[in-house]
């Protein structure tokens, strides 16, 4: 068990290492947070149905700069990813990144 726990957390390490950014374009619209532990707290607040702490949750990160929302067609840079989320910045400036499910630039199959 302690080795398949040791594997597992190797893993994790391995996948969210920084690549080389890479050009996409955003094909469904999103949000994205700088902290990735605020997207997952706001897609489980989806999941779970909880709509009003959802709302409130979103307009207070909206309104603070800590989360953004993803319009169609955006050019962004991919800094980094994990299984689900991909730290998104915009291509035409410094910007920091922020954590949003990779759904946002990869087309439905």
């Amino acid at each position: 068990m302690r080795i398949l726990l040791s594997a597992f957390a190797a893993l994790a390490v391995m996948v969210s290492l920084p690549r080389d950014a890479r050009a996409e374009t955003i094909v469904q619209e999103r949000f994205g947070c700088h902290a990735p532990e605020v997207t997952d707290r706001l897609f489980k607040l989806v999941m779970a149905g909880e709509e009003v702490a959802f709302g409130q949750l979103l307009k207070s990160s909206l309104a603070s700069g800590e989360c953004r929302s993803w319009k169609l067609g955006e050019a962004v840079r991919l800094e980094n990813r994990t299984v689900t989320y991909g730290c998104l910045a915009l291509t035409s400036g410094q910007d920091r990144c922020y954590w949003t499910p990779l759904s946002a630039i990869e087309t439905a199959k």
